[in-house]
């Protein structure tokens, strides 16, 4: 990062005391618990923590915000917890290994990726969903869904948080930030690989009605501009590049 930019790596995690995954993949990260987990945080290793007053947070917008809005830093990395891997996409798939120079890469590559939406004046950047290779045909892109972390430049950063907002969520801050801003950075390359199924100490928080309430709410606001494919499941950001 530039001398005069202050970045910081943030792993946002809820009920997972005992998980150390995304951790073991940085060279640097500060987790953001809430108070009443902060304890069982520390008992299992967590040595660095930001906590969050009881009662300030009640999901993972309010949570993302927070996190935007209480800490001192210009540019900052949010990563989820569950993180197994990161790998480089291009031609072929190859996984970053959790060592000490796999460590540095990793953090370099979200230093770099953070680098680039401050001189570039974007708000936002964040990976891909899809993992497959032939979903890669260039090295940035500039909207879709995002992936495991997200970075933000907060000095351009517009999008902002409405509890009573149904459509509350990482598609609607995308869609917030393509507004206000006009783009959104989606890099195609460096990718997190998060784990697929449910894991130890996760809160079941999701069911198929409150899903599909969710992608009503976002159609509902964002009309011609997005769409689901109810078939397979794929979330559609409509916006002509």
């Amino acid at each position: 990062m530039s001398q005069n930019i202050s970045f910081n790596i943030y792993v946002m995690s809820y009920q997972r005391p005992n998980i150390h995954f995304t951790e073991k993949l940085l060279e640097y990260c500060t987790y953001v618990v809430r108070e009443e987990e902060a304890e069982d945080y520390k008992k299992n290793g967590h040595n660095n923590l930001l906590v969050i007053p009881t009662g300030e947070v009640s999901d993972f917008v309010s949570t993302f915000f927070w996190i935007i809005e209480n800490t001192n830093e210009d540019v900052i990395a949010i990563v989820d917890d569950d993180v197994k891997y990161f790998m480089y996409r291009t031609i072929d798939c190859i996984n970053i290994k959790s060592d000490e120079e796999g460590k540095i890469l990793v953090s370099q590559e979200l230093e770099r990726i953070a680098q680039l939406i401050v001189d570039l004046d974007i708000g936002i950047a964040y990976p891909p969903m899809s993992k497959a290779l032939y979903a890669y045909d260039r090295e940035f892109n500039f909207l879709g869904v995002p992936g495991q972390f997200r970075i933000v430049n907060k000095k351009r950063f517009k999008a902002t948080y409405n509890p009573k907002d149904d459509a509350r969520g990482d598609i609607d801050i995308c869609m917030q930030e393509i507004l206000k801003n006009r783009i959104c950075l989606r890099e195609m390359y460096f990718l997190p690989n998060a784990f697929q199924d449910k894991i130890l100490g996760e809160e079941e928080y999701d069911s198929r009605k409150e899903h599909y309430d969710y992608v009503y709410a976002l159609m509902n606001k964002w009309g011609k501009y997005f769409d689901y494919d109810f078939k397979k499941n794929i979330a559609k950001i409509k916006i002509a590049r």
